[in-house]
């Protein structure tokens, strides 16, 4: 990256799961030239997938008329932030972050899965406000003490 603080990139996609897998690829591309272990991209890959997962399907999964989903990857000096977000209905993100796992079998389980493949987790939303999903992954050695 030569010198530059922060470069970020945007991509839009339908609110259809076929798009997913175009997100997922630019994280993986993105992540291999910061320089990730193919771990690190691997775990960038699936958070990735998971959060468009989550807003394609809250967001009514290609119903018609759908608002799309709006990715951000942000390259930093010694980290790499997706933002993903929707305009979907909102929810109480207390219901899922304060649930232990054990409870979340069939839904939600997919937040617990970003959490633990990442550094940093934010998840900001209200009922009737959409949601958006922020996560950072830290290059080796460079974590946050």
């Amino acid at each position: 990256m030569s010198g530059d603080k922060n470069v970020a990139f945007e991509l839009e996609i339908p609110a259809n799961a076929k798009y997913i897998s175009l997100a997922r690829l630019f994280a993986g591309s993105i992540a291999r030239r910061m320089n990730f272990s193919e771990d690190s991209v691997d775990d960038l890959k699936i958070a990735v997938s998971e959060m468009c997962t989550n807003a394609v399907v809250h967001t009514g999964n290609g119903t018609a008329e759908k608002p799309p989903i709006n990715i951000r990857f942000i390259m930093g000096e010694e980290s790499l932030t997706v933002e993903v977000q929707d305009r979907g209905p909102g929810f109480d993100p207390r219901c899922v972050l304060e649930s232990p796992p054990s409870e979340l079998l069939e839904k939600g389980f997919g937040i617990p899965l970003i959490r633990s493949l990442v550094d940093v987790f934010e998840c900001q939303s209200s009922p009737g406000g959409g949601t958006k999903v922020t996560i950072t992954k830290f290059l080796p050695g460079r974590e946050r003490g």
